[in-house]
Formats: C-alpha cells, sequence, structure tokens
C-alpha cells in the first residue's frame, strides 16, 4: 500500500494548470517562495510549479526536466490521518514543528506531514524522493523545511 501511495505522488498526484504556475526555477542550494523555504543539495534543479493556490515544487536531476529526471516533489493535498495507520512501515516524524508519517520502501522515501490537527481532510504537504540515489536531498529539504503559508 506504501509503494503506491508514494508512486501516486511521485508521478503528479496534483495538476496545477501552466497558466496559473509560476514556473520559475532554482539552481544553487537555496530556495524560497510564498509557501516555503530550504536548502537542498546545489547539483539539483528545482522547477517551482505553486500558484497562489497550491505550493508544487519538482526535483531533478539536472536542467533537463524530463520525467527520467525527476527526483523528488514537495507538494500540498490534503489525506486522512487515520488511513495512514494502515502502512506497516511508517515512522512517526516532525518536520517543521509538524507532526507527520515517513514511509519507505527502498525505491521512495515519502513524507506526509500534517498542517492541521484534523484527522479527515487534512492540510497535507508531502515530500516524496527517489530514497536510492537522493535520499540525502530528502533529509537536507526535510532538515532545513520552513513553512510559511498553507493552502486555504
Amino acid at each position: 500500500m506504501a509503494i503506491v501511495v508514494c508512486v501516486v505522488a511521485f508521478v503528479g498526484y496534483i495538476n496545477i494548470p501552466e497558466s496559473t504556475a509560476t514556473n520559475n526555477t532554482s539552481t544553487g542550494g537555496n530556495f524560497e517562495n510564498e509557501w516555503v523555504k530550504f536548502q537542498y543539495p546545489s547539483g539539483l534543479f528545482v522547477v517551482d510549479n505553486s500558484n497562489s493556490t497550491h505550493l508544487r515544487l519538482e526535483f531533478y536531476a539536472n536542467s533537463n526536466t524530463t520525467i527520467e529526471n525527476l527526483v523528488g516533489e514537495v507538494f500540498y493535498c490534503k489525506s486522512n490521518r487515520t488511513d495512514m495507520s494502515s502502512f506497516t512501515k511508517r515512522k512517526s516524524i516532525s518536520i517543521a514543528d509538524k507532526s507527520g508519517v515517513k514511509i519507505e520502501d527502498g525505491l521512495q522515501v515519502c513524507s506526509y506531514v500534517f498542517l492541521t490537527s484534523d484527522y479527515t481532510d487534512v492540510k497535507t504537504m508531502i515530500l516524496n524522493f527517489d530514497a536510492k540515489n537522493y535520499r540525502d536531498a530528502y533529509q537536507t529539504v526535510a532538515d532545513s523545511l520552513v513553512i510559511k503559508k498553507i493552502s486555504s
């Protein structure tokens, strides 16, 4: 079950229309927009597809932004806290002073960070990265993440 959920997240759970997304890019190891700020390994290329209502970031191995080079993503969605209790490989975590659940399956490391105290329709930030080659990138982002704004 954990693999399925993370795979869905990794290929794009939230579709933000191109016309409303900012499509900004970032290199150099520091990122900030209206939603979040964090550090990341300087070798990665970040594409900011966020808009005024959603956070949507994609991390690529280089400036060639094809699906083959996608190594991680961070985005907001809604989830159900009680559904997370069924994952057998979950670990309780805290990112940016918010509680969450981290699931690793050897292929991906995926964290659900609960932004509100609700149990259903919980505003959630998902961090999802390739665990084989980019676990350190995930950890750098998770350790330095500051949440500036939560979607309404």
